[in-house]
């Protein structure tokens, strides 16, 4: 068998990802009523979404 791969692991380690995640400020949580139809229990992480073209959708 005969192998085919290019790999030179002498070229050092790859970094395949990064990832950069803020601490989220604590506040008073939505009542479970507000958060079910928002989605989120937490004021700061209701955002808009939006489809593609541009428009809002939901709030």
């Amino acid at each position: 068998m005969m192998d085919f791969c290019k790999c030179q692991p002498e070229t050092g380690p790859l970094i395949i990802a990064m990832a950069s995640v803020p601490f989220q400020p604590w506040e008073p949580p939505y009542d479970p009523e507000k958060a079910l139809r928002q989605g989120t229990i937490f004021p700061c992480l209701d955002l808009q979404f939006y489809l593609t073209g541009g428009d809002a959708v939901g709030r």
